[in-house]
Formats: C-alpha cells, structure tokens, sequence
C-alpha cells in the first residue's frame, strides 16, 4: 500500500541511504542530497557529485561517456535502491532516469511509478507554459504532440510533454545512435537554460536549476526545475 503522505523522517533516510548507495558504487557520494516525491514520481536533487575521474573526462569533451557510464551503474544499482524505498515509503518505482548540470555540479534523479502520459492539473498557467514549450521546441525539434500542466511541490516544478522526436531522431535511436542523440539533447537543453527568465515569469518563482531528461523509448521529455 502507497503511503498518503511521506514524512520528513522517511525522506531523509532516503537522503543519507542514497548517498551512502551512491558512495560505495562510485567511490564518491554527493555533498547534499535532497528528495521531493510528487504524485508518481521522486526527485532526488544532488550537489557536488562528480568524481576525479569523471572530472577528467568532462574537461576533455567526453561528457557522453560520463553520462553513459552512470546509467549504467544506476541500471545496476536500481533493483536495490527501489527495494529499500518501497520498504520505507511503500511505493514501487519501475524506471529511473538522470540528468547533469556538470559545470555546476549538480544533478537530478528520478525514479518513475509508471509509463503513464496522463496530463495532470497544476497551479500555474497552463497556455503560457505551452507557449514558451511551443516556442523553444519549435527551434530544435518537432513541436510537442501533448503538454502536460506543470506540477510544483516545493522545490520541484515538472511538465512533460510527448510526441517530439522527428523521423531522424527516432531513426537514430533505433540504430543505437546515443551519442549522437545526447549531443543534441545537450543543445536543447542549453536552450531551455537560456531562456530561464521566461520560465520564471510563467511560475513566477525563481529557478536555481534546471534539468531536462529525454525518455527517447517512450518519445517522451521531462523538463525539471529546482526552484531558489
């Protein structure tokens, strides 16, 4: 059975288990951790997580093999760390996902209940973030099919949105192109970065962070914002 409501004593037990789980399969943990569960997914916000090797690696322009190389670990850590959160806060997550902000060395982990696409109801309003979605999207991919409202329970505001990738990307993915597609998705990241002030304005808070996970199976694309 799914908990109604998590406690703080159960979220920071998270904190301290991932980090502990995270130290003993990178040689490294995060300076901070810190979890947000909203609906059917979990937040994991992390600081100062990058290890001397990795450092050396995004200094030469090999951020992909980074990138690959934690999802795999986590791939392999995921049946663990999934077990131990369903023991504490009796939810079953079935998908993790990541992303990095290596200059800031910062990062985002989340862990997902379900495939579901349902469009959720937020706070905010939902045409001016459709709008600047639209409007970034249309400049380095195929405008979304769908777009969710955005969800918010602090620090955390997410909007999905489905039905982007063009016939070339989803070509690239079957072929197995990952480089290629990460490179890309970096750019469109950049992108949504640049234009943080216009994000702000629709949720009317301030953005510290901001992460985009590309769920490339599903055509689907999760954009996260750590609020200040």
């Amino acid at each position: 059975m799914i908990k109604t409501k998590e406690s703080q004593e159960d979220l920071t037990y998270i904190n301290s288990y991932i980090s502990k789980v995270l130290k003993r399969n990178f040689g490294k943990g995060p300076a901070t951790c810190f979890t947000t569960v909203i609906e059917d997914k979990m937040f994991i916000y992390l600081n100062q997580f990058i290890t001397p090797a990795e450092e050396v690696l995004i200094k030469n322009d090999k951020a992909y093999l980074v990138n690959k190389t934690r999802s795999v670990i986590f791939e392999t850590i995921f049946a663990e760390i999934r077990a131990e959160i369903h023991d504490v806060l009796g939810i079953s997550y079935h998908h993790i996902h990541h992303d990095w902000n290596f200059q800031d060395n910062t990062g985002l982990i989340m862990l997902e209940a379900s495939d579901s696409h349902n469009i959720t109801r937020g706070t905010f309003n939902k045409d001016s973030i459709s709008n600047a979605i639209q409007k970034i999207c249309s400049e380095k991919h195929k405008i979304p099919e769908k777009i969710s409202a955005p969800k918010m329970s602090s620090p955390i505001v997410y909007i999905e949105y489905t039905g982007f990738m063009s016939q070339i990307e989803q070509i690239l993915y079957k072929k197995g192109y990952e480089d290629l597609l990460f490179e890309w998705a970096m750019e469109v990241k950049n992108t949504f970065g640049l234009n943080k002030r216009l994000f702000e304005s629709c949720i009317q808070n301030a953005i510290k962070d901001t992460f985009v996970i590309f769920n490339f199976e599903h055509d689907k694309c999760t954009l996260v914002f750590y609020l200040k």
